[in-house]
Formats: C-alpha cells, sequence, structure tokens
C-alpha cells in the first residue's frame, strides 16, 4: 500500500510539474490587440524609445521584409508570457534601434 501511493505521489507531481511548465515556462507568443492610446501612454514605449527606439505599425505581408531591414516585432512581456502587439486593423507593431 505504501508503495502505490508513493508511486501515485510521484506520478502526480510529474502531472502537476509538466502542466506548470507547459502554462508558465512554454516559449509561446501570444497576440494583444492594442489601441494608439494605450501604445502612446504605455511605459514599454518609454523605455524602449530611451533605448532609442523608433516605431511602425506593419501589414502582416510586410513583416518578414522590414525584420531583414533591421526591424524586430516590439513584445511586451508580462508575467512568463510574451504578447505580440496589434492594433485593430489587424497591423503588427514594429521597432528599429537608431544607430
Amino acid at each position: 500500500m505504501e508503495i502505490a501511493l508513493a508511486i501515485a505521489t510521484i506520478l502526480g507531481g510529474i502531472v502537476a510539474f509538466l502542466f506548470l511548465w507547459k502554462k508558465f515556462f512554454a516559449n509561446e507568443t501570444l497576440e494583444k490587440d492594442v489601441n494608439d492610446s494605450w501604445w502612446e501612454s504605455s511605459t514599454l514605449k518609454k523605455s524602449l524609445e530611451k533605448k532609442g527606439y523608433v516605431f511602425r505599425w506593419s501589414n502582416p505581408n510586410k513583416v518578414e521584409e522590414r525584420l531583414n531591414n533591421g526591424y524586430e516585432i516590439i513584445l511586451q512581456r508580462c508575467a512568463f508570457k510574451k504578447y505580440k502587439l496589434l492594433n485593430k486593423s489587424g497591423q503588427v507593431l514594429l521597432g528599429k534601434k537608431n544607430t
């Protein structure tokens, strides 16, 4: 009986670990809809501007081209998750560090 209880406890721990790993540590990027007023007043924008970034919204079909030209997708990190920022038109927020 004690062995069965020990095995059940170990298996329960493994299942809990896998659940939490997927929930909190998976390297998944989610999408977040934002509006211009949110972006203009965000601390994310202010902190990136201090680092010399400039920003633009890009249609999804142009993102790859702009990534090749030095832009990067702006991600908001929040509580173990990453969010790609989209406006109401579905455009992706990109940034480029001014040199």
